[in-house]
């Protein structure tokens, strides 16, 4: 039968322990390998599915597209199933994955008077860049590239991970539209053309890597709207945020690069994720953020006693 909320599910081969997080469709819970000891998350898409949704075809999707994915920093996925069939008829899906515990990117986006790490924000970049043209060597589009998507291994230095890949699909079959006529992905995050019903390429995915940089140096996505519908319109009619009137110290040159990357024609982007990345990593060498106020603070009251 499923799981519900508060049980551990009984997957065969797996030892299941405690619930590390639950979304919309699915939950993750810690699980270990019975006869490798080896650590998971273990995936399980909630149950029922709503009428009419093709969650079950995406939660399958996601694995076998990730599944033929070979990178440092793409999620690995190890194996899939089903729990026995309940009173519904219809067998609970799992996966199982390689389990992050250094949280989420979306942990890094500056608030209030923070600043970010620009050393650390520029290292991630490069990474998800190179994990995003893996991807795009082999015919797929992720279409929701976001902060709350790439996740971070524990432990020293910065290593970033490229997860979920449900609304993920070949190049050569990319519908940018849901079913009901919703958008697939995440309107913060969402190319021009994604509202506008074109095809999506490549270039999509480095308008939101561009959108999730300009997150995490600024602490907002480049258009702060508070409804969807002017989120959308400023996707398609806005111009690229000016970065120095949210961070005045961040460089000018900076601008340019990221107005290439979000601008509404797809073939005037930069050739490829990475170069994109290794143009804001040119910008941003040796830029640091300015100390908080009240560390200015004191250096203003230390010099003024020397």
């Amino acid at each position: 039968m499923s799981a519900g909320p508060g049980t551990r599910p009984a997957v065969p081969g797996l030892v299941v322990g405690a619930l590390l997080g639950r979304g919309s469709t699915s939950t993750v819970h810690r699980a270990t390998e019975a006869d490798t000891g080896r650590p998971v998350a273990l995936k399980l898409l909630a149950l029922p599915m709503p009428p009419g949704t093709d969650l079950g075809a995406r939660f399958r999707r996601e694995f076998q597209i990730a599944r033929e994915l070979t990178h440092p920093h793409v999620i690995e996925v190890y194996d899939q199933g089903a729990l026995p069939a309940g009173s519904s008829g219809t067998g609970q899906l799992w996966m199982t994955m390689e389990l992050l515990e250094g949280g989420s990117a979306a942990a890094l986006v500056p608030r209030g008077d923070g600043q970010p790490d620009v050393g650390r924000v520029v290292t991630l970049l490069v990474q998800v860049a190179g994990a995003l043209d893996h991807a795009h060597a082999r015919d797929v589009v992720h279409r929701d590239v976001k902060p709350a998507n790439v996740l971070l291994r524990a432990g020293p230095g910065t290593s970033a991970v490229l997860t979920d890949f449900g609304t993920a699909q070949l190049v050569s079959d990319v519908r940018p539209l849901a079913p009901h006529g919703r958008v697939a992905g995440t309107l913060p995050y969402a190319s021009h053309e994604v509202p506008q019903g074109l095809r999506l390429s490549p270039a999509t995915d480095l308008y939101s890597l561009a959108c999730t940089v300009i997150e995490l140096l600024t602490g907002e996505p480049p258009f702060p709207r508070s409804t969807g519908f002017g989120i959308t319109q400023a996707h398609l009619t806005a111009p690229a945020p000016r970065l120095q009137a949210r961070r005045s110290w961040l460089p000018a040159e900076l601008d340019g690069v990221l107005a290439r990357a979000l601008t509404k024609d797809p073939a005037h982007r930069q050739r490829s994720c990475t170069e994109f990345a290794g143009a804001v990593a040119a910008v941003l060498a040796g830029v640091e953020p300015p100390p908080p106020p009240a560390v200015r603070s004191r250096l203003r009251r230390w010099r003024a006693g020397r």
